[in-house]
């Protein structure tokens, strides 16, 4: 089973796409850090409640040592906020694959030895997975693109790429 951290952005994204029950039902082990939810907003971290109860979705609160850990890890990249630093020592902590479309988090946290997965590899789970159709994973990710997160610049060429694959699944 693979075991993933979440960082906000791709929550945030999800949870405007409403498809985030799906997520949650993809055969991952799911965690994010105590710093990463309270980046949420009040509606956002609603929509996450039920997981967090359920034990789907684990919080972890991180340590002394940790706190330590990340200090360092800011002032080697200090682009990064305390939150971003926490999904590096957690994902570190437990084994897990960091889930961000955080460019710079990407970067950094690959140079520390991180696998690091984003938006693209969730909705190919989500249809792997028959948690999205092919048609409703074009629509969200098209969603995505176009109304969610404009800013968000994920490569035209490997959206398309799926698109076009599930258009003609």
């Amino acid at each position: 089973m693979i075991v993933v951290v979440n960082d906000a952005n791709v929550l945030i994204d999800l949870v405007k796409l409403d498809i985030i029950a799906h997520f949650f039902e993809l055969p991952l082990v799911f965690y994010t850090t105590d710093f990463i939810l309270e980046e949420l907003h009040t509606e956002q971290i609603e929509c996450l409640t039920p997981f967090i109860q359920s034990g789907t979705f684990k919080i972890l609160s991180l340590s002394a040592e940790d706190l330590m850990e990340i200090n360092i890890l800011q002032a080697e990249k200090a682009q990064l906020s305390i939150q971003d630093c926490s999904a590096i020592v957690c994902s570190n902590n437990i084994n897990g694959s960091l889930i961000t479309s955080d460019n710079n988090l990407r970067k950094f946290a690959t140079s520390k030895n991180v696998t690091v997965r984003g938006h693209l590899w969730v909705f190919d789970q989500m249809v792997e997975h028959g948690k999205l159709s092919p048609k409703e994973a074009v629509v969200k990710l098209t969603e995505l693109n176009t109304r969610v997160n404009v800013r968000l610049n994920l490569p035209k060429a490997e959206c398309d790429l799926r698109i076009k694959k599930w258009e003609n699944s």
